[in-house]
């Protein structure tokens, strides 16, 4: 009776301590990781022993073969202390790699991919990526079946990697399963195969992201089907979607302004493929000014052999301001090929014309009819981890435009610009960074409708939207020169929430001169976010580090801005 109720005592009793000795190669921190039994629990003698296990195991991974784990448990008026004692006993070293199983002229080959060197300890991870390294560089090569097994000998500092490659394989049929209304010719010609071709995982990955980001499918798996005794069937399984997308955003900033627009999209237009856009928006502020924006784009991918997508842009714009009215019409033709997963290049043709129609009798510097006839060509650059929440990664698009000369119109310009984006994790949240770049070179002549401008919260928050630079349009400011950085760090919080701190300074003049510059300007500010599946909804209070302009210079007040996604 007496044993029964001291075994009941300490059952119901917390574990109010656990503490290691002897652990002089890894951290206490670590090795509470690794166990059940957690401070404020109860105390478990069940539990005590897969603690120990785990310990001991866990030692072994780390290369210590011998290590022994003895457990002293002392009940306290406060709960029950548990000692764990390490013996963790010798460390051996690795003194020699062996590959078995293959061809001696093969090993030098595959010595690049080791992540274990001679003298390194046993560590169970780096074993296992050299593993899979080996297999991966086999399966790269027409061995879909490569199996890799490694066998350790501590004693005498061994390390066996048995190669087993399996047969060697073509692809005999490609197969698509699960398609209800898409055409199976969208999904093959993303596929990076052809009959008769050697098996290859990196283009069956490939293949499957690409299929992927097609955006029909809400799943795509790979199924490898043997056939005769040197060849495969790939049978891609997909679940589609629907692909008739309808998008809604709102934004409002301070001074009031606000902001609404519709997206319609569809993915698969004619079951070919195709695809078209149709967005309106409208926006309008305290002053009664508005503007009205549609704007339209139809594309279709692989035109031509040389795996061309076409696209189409028309634009209309329609502004109503208190001292002109201003309409913007055009069209952007494109063309786009993809270099590789992550490159892309364009070279465009955009047509824009422009209206404008004053209010007053207050002098305009343009005609009040621009036309502008350019030529683009871009590339984009992508190394994100994410499209809307990149937490680390390189985005970067270089452009050159000309405008003009043999083009025809009123514009006569060279264009040079750079935008950079760099994602960096830091104490486990993101440093996100920004730097745009832009050059506009006269030729013969260029209206204030073609250069940049700088305000507002896309480019520098705490000030209002083109209300910096030495060229004016009434009240709005212009530039050739643009010079536009901003730094955030955004921090993830419970619930999907997270909290960003923001800096952001720009240059804007018709020269490079700095230092001498009323254009240069600094705002800083904290914004909230939060998370959803399609995107972060974002408010960011912004304040001017410098006087905001002409006739505000005693004007310091914070800008509110609230939409959705980060501005980079």
């Amino acid at each position: 009776m007496i044993s029964l109720l001291i075994t009941l005592f300490i059952y119901n009793t917390p574990v109010y301590e656990i503490e290691f000795s002897g652990n002089e190669s890894i951290s206490g921190k670590t090795l509470s990781k690794q166990l059940i039994s957690k401070k404020g629990d109860e105390f478990n003698e069940v539990s005590l022993a897969f603690d120990i296990d785990k310990l001991e195991s866990y030692h072994k991974t780390q290369g210590f073969f011998n290590t022994s784990i003895r457990p002293q448990v002392e009940s306290t008026e406060k709960g029950i202390n548990i000692s764990f004692f390490v013996e963790e006993g010798q460390r051996p070293k690795i003194e020699k790699i062996a590959l078995n199983g293959i061809e001696p002229d093969e090993i030098k080959k595959l010595e690049s991919l080791y992540e274990i060197e001679i003298h390194d300890f046993f560590i169970k991870t780096k074993l296992m990526h050299t593993e899979k390294a080996i297999e991966a560089h086999y399966m790269d090569r027409g061995y879909p079946y490569a199996e890799v097994k490694s066998s350790l000998m501590p004693d005498s500092g061994v390390v066996e990697l048995a190669v087993d490659k399996g047969g060697f394989y073509y692809i005999r049929n490609i197969e698509v399963e699960g398609l209800k209304k898409c055409n199976p010719k969208i999904v093959c010609r993303e596929v990076d195969f052809k009959k008769g071709d050697i098996f290859n995982r990196s283009k069956l990955a490939k293949s499957q992201r690409r299929i992927y980001s097609i955006g029909f499918f809400g799943t795509v798996n790979a199924e490898l089907v043997k056939q005769e005794p040197d060849s495969i069937d790939l049978i891609f399984t997909v679940r589609e979607l629907k692909t008739r997308i309808l998008n809604f955003g709102i934004g409002i900033s301070i001074p009031l302004s606000f902001l609404i627009s519709i997206g319609i999209e569809e993915l698969n237009f004619f079951n070919q493929g195709h695809r078209y856009q149709f967005k309106p928006s409208f926006k309008t502020n305290i002053k009664r000014e508005w503007e009205f924006k549609l704007e339209g784009r139809y594309t279709i991918p692989y035109l031509t052999p040389l795996k061309l997508t076409v696209s189409d842009l028309p634009f209309f714009w329609f502004e109503e301001k208190e001292n002109f009215t201003r309409q913007t019409r055009g069209n952007e033709l494109r063309l786009s090929r993809l270099l590789s997963d992550n490159i892309q290049i364009s070279i465009a043709n955009q047509y824009e014309l422009i209206h404008l129609d004053p209010k007053t009798d207050m002098a305009f510097q343009d005609s009040l009819k621009d036309i502008t006839n350019s030529i683009k060509i871009q590339v984009m650059i992508d190394f994100r981890d994410e499209f809307f929440n990149p937490k680390k990664g390189i985005y970067a698009v270089p452009l050159i435009e000309y405008a003009g000369g043999v083009f025809g119109g009123v514009n006569d310009f060279w264009r040079l610009e750079m935008e950079n984006r760099l994602f960096l994790p830091l104490f486990k949240n993101t440093l996100a960074q920004r730097l745009k770049v832009g050059f506009i070179i006269p030729r013969n002549g260029v209206s204030v409708h073609q250069k940049y401008y700088l305000g507002g919260q896309y480019s520098l928050r705490g000030y209002p939207e083109r209300s910096i630079g030495p060229d004016t349009l009434a009240d709005e400011r212009y530039g050739n020169v643009l010079l536009n950085y901003n730094i955030e760090y955004r921090i993830g919080l419970p619930w999907n929430f997270g909290v960003v701190g923001f800096f952001d300074i720009g240059y804007i003049n018709n020269e490079l001169d700095i230092q001498s510059s009323d254009y240069l300007k600094a705002g800083a500010g904290f914004g909230l976010r939060y998370y959803t599946p399609i995107g972060p909804v974002r408010g960011d209070l912004g304040f001017p580090l410098m006087d905001k302009g002409e006739g505000e210079n005693s004007n310091r007040s914070p800008e509110l801005y609230l939409g959705i996604y980060h501005i980079f």
